[in-house]
């Protein structure tokens, strides 16, 4: 039997029909089935934070008599909030870039998070600016083509370990494919950043 047909065979075959159509359900389910345990976490990681800002507006309101010292806190309790909100630690002219690109009302937490990284103060100067270096397409393209493969290897485990009609091989292929798709998601956070700032250099020329 050729290559061909062992393909055709696959396909014909109603039980892989099955187990696929099993594990896509699964797997489009896992994102809702995981997101009480994120938010606990997010919960968890928020309380620190909080209870600095806390710590800073406390501080603030015992030192004024000292006004360099006051303003000094005022500022830290602006960055203190952005951080909260928006999850950047970043400094203040920073901040306000991005506080400037979030008032069009495009541009969600995660995409200011990623763009944040292509943010720099030329030396010599006050006011930030985007900048995409060779490095950056380099690594962009690099992170594209490595989350393609990563997945792709996962979608062939799970194909390859499904076709065996077992619980074991189902579970080690659903699970080969699940971490395949997280990693290649982290992986591809370089190129997506990449996009995000292409399209903000871009949204920026056109004003």
């Amino acid at each position: 039997m050729d290559l061909y047909q062992q393909a055709q065979a696959l396909v014909d075959d109603n039980r892989l029909t099955a187990v696929i159509s099993a594990v896509v359900t699964m797997l489009s389910l896992l994102p809702k089935l995981l997101s009480p345990l994120f938010k606990t976490l997010q919960t968890h990681s928020w309380q620190p934070a909080r209870k600095t800002f806390e710590q800073l507006k406390s501080l603030r309101s015992s030192t004024s008599n000292n006004p360099e010292l006051n303003q000094y806190l005022e500022k830290a309790i602006e960055l203190e909030a952005f951080r909260l909100a928006s999850g950047i630690s970043t400094s203040e002219a920073k901040m306000k870039f991005l506080l400037r690109l979030a008032q069009d009302g495009t541009w969600t937490k995660q995409q200011l998070r990623l763009l944040c990284k292509h943010i720099e103060i030329p030396e010599g100067s006050t006011e930030p600016r985007l900048a995409i270096s060779t490095f950056d397409k380099m690594t962009a393209a690099w992170s594209a083509i490595a989350a393609m493969v990563i997945c792709a290897a996962g979608s062939t485990v799970f194909v390859v370990s499904a076709y065996q009609f077992s619980l074991k091989g189902l579970i080690t292929g659903a699970g080969s494919l699940a971490i395949s798709l997280t990693l290649g998601r982290f992986v591809v956070d370089d190129y997506l950043s990449y996009r995000i700032a292409r399209r903000t250099q871009t949204l920026m020329q056109h004003r």
